[in-house]
């Protein structure tokens, strides 16, 4: 320590705040441009619990520094010791570059040392060794000194590896030499079977042109029968629209139906205040979550920031989610009060035990009464496509009541469409073509009827058909007999023309829209098949009672928001954009992780595991770290979702030299430690190393049956 630096007592400075304390520093440590620049040795702690840097020096004058105090403290700034480990690798210690900043304040009251200084995360350079000695550093000229034996240590690196492969390369010269010979009399053989190929491939290409053009043929006439049908039903509701005075005063159609055709209601939310997440929070997710996690509690609700980090992670993904636990462990409650938190409409959908097929889910057409019979679940949908602008959480609630698969799959099916939102044909257009038709004749014959009887009083459906002379004319127009009743005609018009009003023929599958389901495992439901589980995320829930509240409420009270009565809107597109999953890489780490993963131990499991689930990952992997850049929290998050449910099956059975629940105990549970290496920082409800315990556990207890549900 230079004797021209000001020495502080802990006490004259205790209670200056970080803009002074940081100004002593500077003054102290020559620091001139506001960044406290550093390098040394970076070490574990003898107990193994804390990392810290040794023999500080600043990266200007290369000068070592400690505190300015008049108890001297060494300078020996902390770093979270997962952290240091990652950087440490096999290493005992190592050199680092990193930058300062004043520790949080509970540490430096804690050390009782307001100067206690961390290094900050993310801004660690490892320094590579070089051939010069720790005096050689100290010299003025040390940076041209240093910059010269880089560049030496470099070239000497780089001339044994141009020496290293220009030997490889002989040895491939000659062994491409010894194959030339091999290949020449290969190239004549393949001349041979190019020349056959040619012929072929010239005739193929024929059949392929001529196969394209009736196909261009068939889309192009399928294009005009549908533009052709569409026309009809714009018409049909141009037509509705233009009548709707006329079928209103003639009870064709009822207040509501008029009501949607004719009157363009605000929706309820044009007049609630709101923040808005592009312009108040500048489309920060994490920001966003604490937000949303103080807007709860606000409400009585308390959930861990995790959860909310992972929920709405997985509402982006556009992908079905799942939440899975025990009733009262807030599953529903999750769908309801986040829906509320970003201003959108959660819809709950119970599902019922006899659902069989995807009717149950969507209704079905009735041909008898010519109308759809929709149900709530199809009502939400449409209601959803009504008000495009609105997030819209449909939620089928204890969705395993019925087989899923059963009236589940077919919508699943459509759902795995990542391209473009994917259509759902309701019924037939030919039918609503049909109403059109229909309705316009039964329209021209009222409306002359009723200018011809109009001076006799005549000014409703019931008086017209009551009027002997008209009813008798009607008939005739109609071809009815005296038998027939128009009374009972009209109400059948009635019923069609509601059904086209309330339900379209096909809907698109709205962008506002998120499907989620909640399940509980127990004897009166049904298992999720493999199907279901390979498509959805499943997120599990443990009874809230078994929260850490007061940590909770301690983690919200430090985001420092002094009003979160207001929701925080977020625009669609905010929530996901349903988009293809990113492309498979066999050279990135996420995805060489699960490629072995699959081969030591899913496949052996006979756990189904694919190409479109790492993709899934890899989608997930993006979302979340704008949330959160824990790549580990990540993976620990995926492999919960998609892996773990898949785990039942019989561990006595034999894997190789040992039975599976030995793979998972002895082999699997060491590797997935290894790969989460913070495991033991994550609540044992969210690690996925602690659900593995549990499962070996369980199976140990139960004859060896492996059952993440049970």
């Amino acid at each position: 320590m230079n004797a021209t630096e000001t020495i502080y007592h802990v006490d004259e400075i205790k209670n200056l705040p970080d803009r002074e304390l940081y100004q002593r520093l500077y003054e102290s440590w020559n620091i001139i441009n506001g960044e406290i620049k550093i390098w040394g040795r970076l070490k574990l702690r003898n107990d193994g619990r804390w990392a810290s840097i040794e023999e500080v020096r600043t990266t200007t004058e290369n000068r070592e520094i400690n505190y300015p105090l008049d108890e001297y403290i060494k300078l020996d700034p902390y770093i979270y010791v997962e952290y240091a480990k990652q950087i440490l690798g096999d290493n005992q210690s190592i050199f680092i570059k990193c930058n300062l900043s004043l520790s949080p304040e509970r540490e430096r009251i804690r050390h009782n040392n307001p100067f206690q200084m961390a290094v900050k995360i993310g801004s660690v350079e490892i320094l590579e060794s070089i051939p010069i000695n720790k005096n050689d550093i100290l010299e003025s000229d040390c940076e041209s000194y240093i910059a010269k034996a880089i560049y030496n240590f470099e070239l000497s690196k780089l001339t044994k590896d141009i020496i290293k492969k220009e030997s490889a390369l002989q040895e491939s010269l000659k062994s491409l030499e010894a194959k030339k010979t091999q290949e020449g009399i290969e190239i004549n053989k393949l001349a041979k079977q190019k020349s056959i190929l040619e012929e072929n491939s010239s005739q193929l290409k024929s059949d392929i042109d001529i196969q394209s053009k009736k196909l261009i043929t068939a889309i192009d006439q399928h294009e005009k029968e549908m533009q052709k049908m569409s026309k009809k039903i714009e018409k049909l509701k141009s037509y509705i629209a233009e009548k709707a005075i006329f079928l209103k005063k003639f009870e064709f159609i009822d207040d509501d139906d008029f009501d949607k055709i004719s009157i363009s209601i605000a929706s309820e939310f044009n007049n609630i205040e709101t923040l808005s997440f592009s312009s108040d929070f500048n489309l920060d997710y994490k920001q966003a979550v604490s937000y949303i996690q103080s807007y709860l509690k606000n409400m009585d609700i308390l959930y861990p920031r995790h959860i909310i980090e992972n929920y709405l992670t997985l509402i982006r993904t556009n992908d079905l989610i799942i939440l899975a636990g025990d009733s009262g462990s807030g599953k529903t409650n999750l769908v309801q009060s986040f829906a509320k938190a970003v201003g959108g409409v959660a819809k709950i959908i119970p599902v019922k035990p006899n659902w069989t097929s995807s009717e149950d889910l969507l209704g079905y057409y009735n041909p008898l009464e010519k109308k759809y019979l929709a149900t709530p679940f199809l009502e939400a949908l449409i209601e959803a496509q009504n008000n495009p602008d609105i997030p819209y959480f449909i939620c089928l609630d204890e969705m395993n009541l019925a087989r899923v698969e059963f009236y589940f799959a077919d919508f699943l099916s459509k759902l795995e469409s990542r391209d473009s939102n994917p259509e759902i044909q309701l019924y037939s257009d030919d039918e609503s073509a049909h109403i059109f038709s229909e309705l316009k004749a039964v329209v021209t014959v009222i409306s002359d009827a009723e200018k011809k009887h109009s001076q006799d009083g005549i000014i409703d459906f019931i008086k017209l058909v009551q009027n002997e002379n008209i009813n008798s004319e009607m008939k005739r127009i109609f071809g009815f007999s005296e038998k027939d009743s128009i009374i009972k005609y009209h109400g059948d018009i009635r019923r069609m023309l509601s059904g086209v009003i309330r339900t379209p023929s096909k809907i698109k599958m709205p962008a506002n829209v998120r499907i989620i389901g909640t399940v509980n495992i127990d004897e009166t439901t049904h298992y999720l098949s493999p199907k279901i589980l390979d498509r959805a995320h499943i997120m599990k829930f443990k009874s809230p009672l078994l929260s850490n509240w007061q940590s909770i409420s301690s983690e919200i009270e430090s985001y420092g928001f002094e009003n979160v009565s207001k929701s925080l809107h977020f625009d669609v597109n905010d929530l996901g954009i349903r988009e293809a999953y990113p492309r498979f890489d066999n050279e990135d780490k996420f995805c060489q992780i699960f490629i072995d993963l699959n081969k030591e131990f899913f496949s052996p499991l006979g756990v189904e595991f694919g190409m479109r689930t790492i993709r899934q990952g890899l989608n997930y992997l993006k979302l979340f770290s704008d949330l959160n850049e824990s790549n580990e929290q990540a993976i620990n998050n995926f492999i919960i979702h998609k892996i773990l449910p898949k785990f039942t099956f019989d561990g006595n059975k034999q894997s190789g030299n040992q039975n599976k629940l030995d793979l998972i105990d002895k082999v699997m549970l060491p590797k997935l430690e290894n790969i989460i290496k913070i495991h033991n920082l994550i609540t044992d409800e969210f690690s996925s190393v602690v659900a593995l315990k549990n499962i070996i556990a369980n199976a140990k207890a139960n004859d060896g049956v492996v059952n993440y549900w049970a």
